[in-house]
């Protein structure tokens, strides 16, 4: 839905201050975020998003892809790094797992589990497949 594919980036000419600033609907109470405050000649800035609903989906969507081939599923995020963004998505897939799928899964002795992308790709490469594995678009 988001991420890399409608994120927005720019090339910073100079110093100055890169905010980000959320503006609620209906309320002039926005939170803004200082990013960075950039000196000398400048560089380049990227600021990118997701939505609930389509985690949610994305989520509901590999379980039910794992679920019918009968195989486990694994999600690889950085959320090491990417704490809240990354995080979200693990959070997320853990609601929909533990709200929907957990219970199905044990009967068809599948499971879902997270795991770091560097563990996910070490593990990959050993691994003769017969999983499903949810990336989040470059990984």
């Amino acid at each position: 839905f988001g991420d890399q594919y409608r994120a927005t980036d720019a090339v910073i000419q100079g110093a100055g201050k890169l905010k980000l600033v959320f503006v609620p609907e209906g309320s002039d109470e926005k939170t803004e975020y200082e990013v960075y405050n950039f000196t000398g000649a400048g560089g380049v800035a990227l600021s990118m998003y997701n939505t609930d609903e389509s985690i949610r989906a994305f989520a509901d969507a590999s379980m039910n892809m794992a679920y019918q081939k009968k195989w486990p599923l694994y999600l690889s995020t950085k959320n090491t790094i990417l704490k809240k963004y990354d995080g979200r998505f693990k959070d997320i897939f853990q609601e929909v797992y533990e709200a929907s799928w957990k219970s199905k899964y044990e009967e068809a002795g599948i499971w879902y589990e997270h795991r770091l992308i560097d563990d996910m790709v070490a593990y990959a490469l050993k691994s003769e497949g017969g999983y499903v594995w949810a990336c989040k678009n470059y990984d």
